[in-house]
């Protein structure tokens, strides 16, 4: 199989130099003879463009690649830390939070318990007050009450007497109408 490989090789070879030769009239590249100068240049060239490359191209788009690679690494490092800044500063705001709201309801809680209280005190001293009123009118009441009584028992007594005069034609007896007045303004009925 090898011998078949060569032999295919070298009748390749063979056309093809056939074909530079007859090509050597139009195209100058293909001129088998001249392979050997234009192969030295293509080393030369391909030497000089490694050279090139591997001394200035390669390292700058390495050190462009570096360059931003630890820009993109710094970038991820900053946007971390911000990060766990911001998830710090929203716990603290969490618990200033939660500190403010307890002692809201606490301040509120002492400020309902004092105003309990001081309602409570205010709803005593008008309790009292308004039942010391309430006594007060019940005595002035009472007071009033017996003085119209009084008038009462003086007016029946004066008309009593009127009227014990205009029927009966003489002066009625003081002391037994006087007796009889008082008794039916008690409810004796006597």
């Amino acid at each position: 199989m090898r011998k078949s490989v060569y032999g295919a090789l070298a009748g390749g070879l063979a056309s093809f130099a056939t074909v530079g030769t007859a090509a050597a009239a139009g195209m100058p590249q293909l001129d088998v003879h001249d392979f050997a100068p234009q192969l030295v240049w293509l080393a030369i060239a391909f030497v000089i463009l490694y050279l090139v490359m591997s001394r200035l191209a390669v390292p700058a788009i390495a050190d462009t690649l570096a360059k931003r690679q630890a820009k993109i690494q710094g970038d991820l490092d900053a946007a971390e830390k911000a990060n766990e800044e911001t998830r710090a500063l929203v716990a603290a705001y969490e618990k200033r939070l939660a500190d403010a709201r307890e002692e809201a309801r606490r301040l509120t809680r002492e400020q309902g318990e004092a105003d309990g209280a001081v309602a409570t005190a205010r709803f005593n001293a008008l309790h009292d007050r308004l039942a010391k009123q309430i006594d007060e009118a019940e005595k002035r009441i009472a007071r009033q009450r017996d003085d119209v009584m009084a008038g009462l028992e003086h007016m029946a007594s004066d008309i009593g007497r009127d009227v014990y005069a205009k029927l009966a034609g003489q002066p009625a007896d003081q002391g037994a109408l006087a007796g009889k007045i008082t008794a039916a303004i008690k409810g004796d009925g006597r």
